[in-house]
């Protein structure tokens, strides 16, 4: 598993000024494909008290009622981040972090640079061809649970809480999801601990996403049209630019996030223990003519030695839609290729 080493576009942007755009950027029909709305009134995704899904736990209840909708329906949601257990200086510090460690120099940041054939550290991932298109976006990808999993080397120790930061912050994202997991399993009809179960060792990862601006950003894409490989994941706005838009109703649908708030999306394994009652969602990051746009993705997995099929307790009057494989092999298969929409979920399915 691994990337192929491509510039730095950062770097590109701060020696050009981002108005050449190099021709692998280029994708014309980026622009011809349909957005509709921007974000507001009706068209927003779900918002979801997480606070009152802790006190519904056990009972259920209206809060458990509309996130199985938003599963059903959306695949998409908020979780307020007033009323969970993230505290707020955690979330302000990874906020901070992140924007210190994409200010540093390039040469700084070349420190913490993938190696050949590694999914973790500081360039791209999905890149799996020399012709391929590139996305206009640099990245930091970290493993950080279970912590035996973690490479330090490749964890900046400029700014100097960065580790420390992403240490407390792991954690308490981790919660987060355990909970909402718990939850989601009740409102199927399982027991609670059915699907938590299987994390409890369970993987995290994260993303950190620098998106520079592009004169041309109309005709670059930040982050190409995907659904995410994982349980669920668990995405903290940076700064204030937005760029997330997701698939609905054949369109583009641009998400406009609720501050203080988590934006949450099903993933295609979560999809596939669900036997399809909730699906992933394709997705895809747009970029800012005029400013840069920064997020970090918390995404969140099973343990390591769990098989990825549809969980026998939903499939016993029923024929199972996926295959059942090992998560090695799962995850081998998904960074192997490039991100094209639910292309690697569709290679999946049954029949």
């Amino acid at each position: 598993m691994g990337s192929l080493p491509v510039p730095s576009v950062q770097a590109l942007v701060e020696a050009t000024g981002g108005d050449d755009v190099p021709p692998r950027y280029l994708r014309p029909d980026a622009a011809e494909e349909a957005v509709t709305g921007d974000g507001d009134g009706e068209a927003q995704i779900p918002i979801i008290d997480h606070r009152r899904l802790l006190l519904e736990l056990d009972h259920g209840g209206e809060e458990s009622a509309r996130l199985h909708r938003a599963c059903q329906d959306w695949g998409f949601f908020q979780v307020s981040l007033v009323n969970h257990s993230v505290p707020d200086d955690v979330v302000e510090s990874m906020k901070v972090n992140i924007q210190q460690f994409f200010q540093l120099p390039a040469e700084t940041k070349k420190r913490f640079a993938q190696e050949r054939g590694q999914l973790e550290g500081y360039g791209q991932l999905f890149v799996v061809s020399e012709d391929q298109k590139l996305d206009w976006a640099d990245m930091l990808f970290l493993y950080a649970q279970p912590p035996e999993r973690r490479k330090t080397k490749f964890w900046p120790d400029q700014p100097a809480t960065f580790r420390s930061t992403l240490d407390r912050y792991s954690g308490a994202v981790k919660d987060v999801s355990d909970s909402l997991l718990a939850t989601m399993a009740k409102n199927l009809g399982l027991k609670r601990e059915t699907i938590a179960d299987k994390c409890i060792r369970g993987m995290q990862s994260f993303r950190m996403n620098y998106y520079p601006p592009c004169a041309q950003a109309e005709r670059v894409v930040g982050l190409s049209p995907h659904s995410d490989a994982n349980l669920l994941t668990l995405v903290l706005q940076v700064n204030h630019v937005q760029g997330l838009q997701i698939k609905r109703n054949g369109s583009w649908l641009p998400v406009k996030p609720v501050p203080g708030a988590f934006i949450v999306n099903i993933g295609d394994m979560l999809e596939v223990f669900t036997n399809g009652r909730y699906r992933s969602i394709e997705h895809r990051a747009v970029v800012d003519p005029k400013e840069e746009r920064l997020s970090v993705a918390a995404f969140h997995f099973p343990d390591m030695d769990a098989m990825i099929g549809p969980l026998k307790e939903l499939t016993a009057q029923e024929d199972d839609a996926y295959k059942t494989l090992d998560l090695e092999s799962f995850m081998k298969i998904f960074f192997a290729t490039k991100l094209e929409g639910k292309s690697f979920l569709d290679r999946m399915k049954l029949n």
